[in-house]
């Protein structure tokens, strides 16, 4: 990939990263790099379509930014105390009805 010129720059979750290298196996040849990303997102990946529900439910709550929601979705947390400290790595700070709403989403409530 070196020599590309990047035309924009988001963040992914996990889900998006995995499908995105997929493609780029089947389509050829994938670097070292690429291969152990590949691995690791296999590892990590969670529902595709318990994601995509979560992240759009997220955006429409219009609390989060996405690199955010990104890091939410790729943690998961199965705990209201988790979410809260993903949250404090993001720089967020949240009444504590909006973090259950947050943790409610995610729960699929």
């Amino acid at each position: 990939m070196i020599g590309k010129e990047v035309t924009g720059k988001r963040s992914a979750t996990i889900d998006e990263v995995l499908e995105i290298l997929e493609s780029r196996s089947k389509a050829g040849d994938l670097t070292y790099e690429q291969q152990l990303a590949l691995e690791h997102t296999k590892k990590f990946a969670h529902d595709k379509q318990k994601v995509a529900k979560a992240k759009k439910e997220l955006n429409e709550l219009g609390v989060l930014k996405d690199d955010c929601i990104a890091k939410i979705l790729d943690i998961m947390p199965n705990s209201v105390m988790l979410l809260k400290q993903v949250l404090a790595g993001c720089r967020n700070t949240l009444d504590e009805e909006t973090v259950n709403k947050v943790f409610a989403v995610l729960k699929g409530k």
